[in-house]
């Protein structure tokens, strides 16, 4: 049940707006309930369905873990994996966009783990920024052998200091306690963020070092190892090689209409609820200017955007303008605009397949 405050009905995302999973598999029994504080809500540890896999053609295609459709946050999907972390089942957010598994410190089964980096801080698109340091504990999913990770042990979450009315304002979010227990980041690696170990690429025997991922919510999934066969019609781009080695995000393009023409790294991002955001630490002369994470401009554009010699076209999509700190400009492309676009890590080549349905879509009323 859910105990709302009378002060927290005066906000519309107390409301519980979870949907019903489109996978039927059996959920694992209720691990407990968490009470946040501010909106004073008392509500169930998100339950995971249980962890489910099937071999592709024996295992020659592949290995296929789907994931699971949640609404949170306003009723904005999201999608979800159930994972093992200290072997102890906890659903959580799957989320291309970032690298590394951030998970509430009250949701992990022992309280002493020993810190191997001090508290960091990741700030997210809506507003939200979450704490806490750096452990090790064991991974695990679709029933592979636990490794051990490097992990953000979140211990708080809160509004960024310009934006004291986002989602996190009572203490949690979707990802962080209401949907989910924290995030699966599944990305390339960001060059601000060296926080936590990439938890795909960690899986035992490397089959995670090359993955397909298909966001369409009418059934998402990840293909880990996929094969030759099903990858052959992705158009391969190189990632940016980072000074340590490590593969981030690949540069391209993106054209808004008559207004703007922006070149940085392109992110794939199945956690961003925008279609297309433009983090840019120039504001455009436009648009005005404001803080790091503000909104410059919002609407709707014919978009072109680039990435190697891969071009796709959005009609009408939602764009948001945003600025960011100093040398982190990005091209974000979110869930709702990978609906029609498979992605394929491949770290071993150090490259980003993208794979389209169609080469223009349109979302004109």
């Amino acid at each position: 049940m859910y105990e709302l405050s009378r002060n927290c009905l005066r906000f519309f995302r107390c409301i519980p707006s979870l949907s019903g999973r489109l996978n039927t598999l059996a959920t694992a029994a209720l691990v407990g309930a968490a009470t946040l504080g501010g909106c004073a809500v008392t509500f169930p540890v998100p339950t995971p369905p249980a962890p489910a896999a099937t071999l592709i053609n024996n295992g020659a295609d592949g290995l296929l873990v789907p994931l699971h459709l949640e609404r949170a946050d306003e009723g904005h999907a999201r999608l979800g994996l159930p994972v093992q972390l200290d072997g102890k089942a906890v659903y959580m957010a799957f989320d291309t966009g970032i690298q590394g598994v951030r998970v509430l410190a009250s949701v992990l089964p022992r309280t002493n783990y020993t810190a191997t980096q001090p508290v960091t801080s990741l700030t997210f698109a809506n507003g939200a920024v979450v704490s806490g340091p750096s452990v090790k504990l064991p991974f695990s999913m679709a029933g592979t052998q636990p490794v051990e990770v490097e992990a953000q042990a979140v211990n708080d979450v809160r509004c960024q200091r310009n934006q004291k009315k986002c989602l996190a304002m009572d203490g949690y979010t979707g990802e962080f306690g209401f949907a989910f227990s924290g995030i699966v980041g599944a990305g390339a690696a960001q060059p601000d963020d060296d926080c936590c170990t990439q938890p795909l690429r960690a899986l035992p025997g490397n089959i995670g070092q090359r993955y397909l991922v298909r966001a369409n919510l009418a059934k998402p999934f990840v293909i880990l190892s996929p094969s030759a066969a099903l990858t052959r019609d992705f158009t391969m781009v190189p990632m940016t090689a980072a000074q340590n080695g490590a593969s981030q995000w690949p540069l391209g393009c993106v054209q808004v209409g008559d207004k703007l023409r922006f070149c940085a790294p392109v992110v794939f991002s199945t956690g961003s609820t925008e279609m297309i955001r433009v983090e840019t630490d120039k504001a455009p002369a436009w648009t005005g200017d404001g803080e790091e994470n503000d909104v410059l401009a919002q609407g709707n554009y014919d978009v072109a955007l680039g990435v190697g010699s891969w071009a796709h076209r959005y009609e009408s999509a939602q764009v948001t303008i945003a600025k960011a700190k100093p040398g982190a400009n990005r091209i974000v492309v979110g869930l709702m605009a990978m609906q029609n676009l498979d992605v394929l890590f491949d770290f071993p080549r150090g490259q980003l397949g993208v794979r389209a349905s169609k080469t223009s879509e349109s979302f004109a009323p």
